[in-house]
């Protein structure tokens, strides 16, 4: 069976049971947790992977990884994941239950990306605007990119509004470049 349907599966079950018992958010934050650690450190992977490796001592591997406690109702869902011999798919699980925690909640993610640091002022004045735009609540994550030059880059969904320095000075440049060919 094909990973990402049975990660969507496992995604939507934590998401239902979570839901029902009421700690979709506690899910949540210890999802995104976990996910993050399996990205950062590659070796949590090859552990969780290994035959060799008891579930027992997977588990104490995983409650050792984060800094509070383990709820009761994850813990509990990792163990299912690990005797049901899905290790492989526990990150992309955890993805997924985060997407669809988002999607249920109606929380839409936007990165903005700008070349200097924004003020408070500022965010919650973009956070405003998008949230009037798409009817979502919007958790705004920002971004230092010094190479922008100037203005800003804003990312949510499938969309992307760039309104760069260097995004409008490539724009002249190749304009110009354009406008040389026809002398």
């Amino acid at each position: 069976m094909n990973r990402g349907i049975v990660s969507g599966r496992y995604a939507r079950a934590l998401l239902m049971h979570a839901d029902k018992y009421g700690y979709e958010k506690e899910a949540y934050r210890e999802a995104k947790w976990l996910a993050n650690c399996m990205a950062h450190y590659p070796q949590i992977k090859r552990i969780l992977s290994s035959p060799v490796v008891s579930i027992s001592k997977k588990m104490y591997m995983l409650e050792k990884l984060f800094v509070q406690p383990l709820s009761e109702e994850f813990r509990r869902f990792i163990r299912l994941v690990l005797e049901k011999k899905r290790e492989e798919s526990l990150q992309t699980i955890c993805y997924m239950y985060m997407e669809y925690y988002r999607e249920e909640k109606k929380i839409l993610m936007v990165e903005l990306i700008t070349a200097t640091p924004v003020t408070e002022d500022t965010k919650a004045k973009i956070t405003e605007k998008m949230e009037n735009l798409t009817h979502e609540q919007v958790r705004l994550i920002t971004t230092i990119n010094p190479e922008i030059l100037g203005g800003y880059v804003v990312y949510w969904d499938t969309y992307r509004w760039d309104a760069s320095v260097a995004s409008r000075m490539r724009q002249i440049e190749k304009t110009i470049k354009e406008s040389m060919k026809n002398i």
